[in-house]
């Protein structure tokens, strides 16, 4: 994966689909970084040099999910577990969740702050970083936080397919499917960005549709 800076979380359990059964990759917007805001680093998106930085998905993020510990951003990770389970989750079956899965946040470079505008040209320069990451990781299924920006946003082009309405509650949910370069397709569904009005019994129904 040489255009990926941050890698992927994947689960220990995530090749077999673990308690799910099927193979689910998570793509979150970005990370947020306080070296990038304060404009002390100066390697941020040079794959060569992304050093210990590479493993910010891994250290940053999950581990502290599954080291039960809380902070400003895991309640938005913790939202979205429950509508994988559509209940309230302890850590034993957090961490099950989260070896089960895999999850990668799209942007290459991180954002200085929540809910920074992002250019289309920023989304486009991690496109080819996305595609390495489902063309290993081969996902089956692909829930992507963000139904504006992401949805539209994301690569289209010759990989991608538009999938038929999909109406839950009335709503019509944003889908379609990744060809991967075995040939295989991954579906693909939009769901609201867990840090921002999130209803997990909501988005569980949605999710359900594909597991």
């Amino acid at each position: 994966m040489k255009n990926v800076f941050f890698k992927p979380w994947i689960g220990k359990d995530y090749q077999s689909g673990g308690i799910f059964g099927k193979k689910i990759l998570i793509v979150g917007k970005a990370h947020i970084c306080k070296e990038c805001k304060e404009e002390r680093c100066t390697v941020c998106g040079d794959v060569d040099k992304a050093g210990e930085c590479a493993n910010f998905t891994t250290n940053d993020c999950i581990k502290v999910i599954l080291d039960g510990k809380r902070n400003n951003w895991t309640g938005s990770f913790r939202k979205f577990e429950h509508s994988l389970v559509n209940h309230d989750t302890d850590l034993k079956e957090s961490r099950e969740i989260w070896n089960s899965i895999a999850f990668y946040n799209y942007l290459q470079k991180p954002m200085i702050a929540p809910r920074t505008k992002i250019s289309y040209e920023e989304f486009k320069k991690s496109e080819d970083a996305f595609f390495e990451v489902i063309d290993e990781l081969q996902p089956q299924l692909i829930i992507v936080w963000g139904v504006t920006d992401m949805y539209y946003n994301m690569p289209g082009g010759e990989r991608w397919q538009a999938g038929d309405e999909l109406i839950v509650d009335g709503y019509n949910v944003k889908n379609g499917y990744y060809r991967l370069a075995n040939g295989k397709k991954a579906r693909v569904l939009w769901v609201y960005d867990p840090s921002i009005g999130y209803s997990y019994d909501k988005w569980y129904k949605v999710i359900k549709t594909e597991l």
